[in-house]
């Protein structure tokens, strides 16, 4: 999978395809049976793209066995690694916007 960084800092918030493929590299083969229990338990399909899906499959790794739950607690951390550096990095891109509008007054701090 070639993964293009849109976001801010070249970083992409993980996915459910990314959580497949990172169970794929863990398990090989036997992914997919894990996989398909994991979507169960989570009530997913598979094919959901909205942040709360990842957040719902997250929480049913964490109540997996150890490996899986490892592999849960890193993508939560991405993707609230991603959330985080993109509000920050929206703050800093209105400040320059702000600063670069010519009818900004430069004063004194």
């Amino acid at each position: 999978m070639t993964v293009v960084n849109t976001g801010p800092y070249e970083m992409s918030r993980p996915d459910l395809t990314e959580a497949r493929e990172a169970l794929h590299n863990l398990y090989g083969a036997g992914a997919e049976q894990l996989w398909g229990d994991l979507l169960a338990r989570a009530r997913l399909s598979g094919r959901e793209t909205d942040p709360e899906s990842l957040d719902r499959l997250v929480a049913a790794m964490l109540a997996a066995d150890p490996v899986t739950a490892l592999c849960g607690r890193s993508l939560a951390i991405r993707a609230a690694t991603f959330v985080r550096l993109s509000a920050v990095h929206d703050l800093i891109r209105a400040r320059e916007r702000e600063l670069d509008n010519p009818t900004t007054i430069a004063r004194a701090e």
